[in-house]
C-alpha cells in the first residue's frame, strides 16, 4: 500500500533518493525505475514533480547549491571571525563532505548537457560572489584586504575556479590542476591585496589529490 504524503515532503523524498543514487550508482547507470522501486511510488507520481531524469538532476544540483549557499551565509554572519577566517572556512570547504561534492560534480558532468553545467557554474558565481564580496569589504575595514573591486574580483576568481578547476572543459592531470590552483591563488592574492601565501589553502586540496595519485 502506498502512503499519501504532502507535496513538499514527497518531492524532497524523491530528491534525496536521487541524490544518493546518482552519487553511488552514477547518473548514467541510474533509472527512473530505480527511484520508483526505492520509494514504492507510481511513475505518474514521479512525473508529477519532474519532467525527466535530467530535470531531476537539475533539481538535485539546485538543492545542493541552496545548501552550500546557506552554509556559506552562516559562516559570513559569524561576527567573531575575521575576514580571513571566514574566507578560509568557506573556500577550503572546512566541515563539508568534499568526497560527496566531488562525486556530485562528476555526475553533473556525466549528464552530457553543457547548457545545464553552464547554468550551474553561473548560479554558483552569481549567488556566492556577493557573500564573498562582503567578506572582502570586511577585510578592507580590518586592513587585511586591499582592492577597489570586491564584487568583480570575486566574480572573476569564482568563474576561473569553476571553469578551470571544477569543470570538464580541460583534461588536466593532477599535477597540471595543482599548478593552475597555485596560479589562481597567486592571482587571488594580488587581486585582493593580501599577503603572499595567505590564500594557499586554495590549492592545498589539489596537493593532497596529487600526492594520492603518486
Amino acid at each position: 500500500m502506498r502512503i499519501i504524503k504532502e507535496h513538499g515532503e514527497r518531492k524532497a523524498e524523491i530528491l534525496a533518493a536521487a541524490e544518493g543514487l546518482f552519487t553511488t550508482k552514477g547518473y548514467v547507470c541510474s533509472t527512473i525505475n530505480d527511484i520508483l522501486a526505492m520509494l514504492n511510488i507510481a511513475k505518474g507520481t514521479f512525473y508529477h514533480y519532474f519532467a525527466s531524469k535530467e530535470a531531476l538532476m537539475d533539481a538535485v544540483i539546485a538543492r545542493y547549491i541552496d545548501a552550500e549557499i546557506t552554509a556559506v551565509q552562516g559562516v559570513a554572519e559569524m561576527q567573531h571571525l575575521t575576514a580571513h577566517e571566514k574566507m578560509f572556512r568557506i573556500l577550503s570547504g572546512a566541515g563539508r563532505d568534499r568526497e560527496f561534492c566531488d562525486r556530485l560534480e562528476r555526475e553533473t558532468q556525466a549528464v552530457g548537457n553543457g547548457d545545464m553545467h553552464q547554468r550551474i557554474m553561473a548560479s554558483i558565481v552569481l549567488r556566492l560572489s556577493p557573500i564573498l564580496a562582503d567578506i572582502v569589504r570586511q577585510g578592507i575595514r580590518e586592513g587585511t584586504f586591499n582592492t577597489e573591486y570586491p564584487q568583480e574580483c570575486m566574480e572573476i576568481l569564482l568563474a576561473a575556479s569553476e571553469f578551470l578547476l571544477q569543470g570538464s572543459a580541460f583534461d588536466w592531470n593532477s599535477q597540471q590542476r595543482l599548478q593552475k590552483a597555485r596560479a589562481l591563488a597567486y592571482v587571488a592574492e594580488k587581486a585582493l591585496g593580501v599577503a603572499e601565501g595567505q590564500l594557499s589553502y586554495l590549492y592545498e586540496r589539489y596537493e593532497k589529490i596529487g600526492a594520492s595519485c603518486d
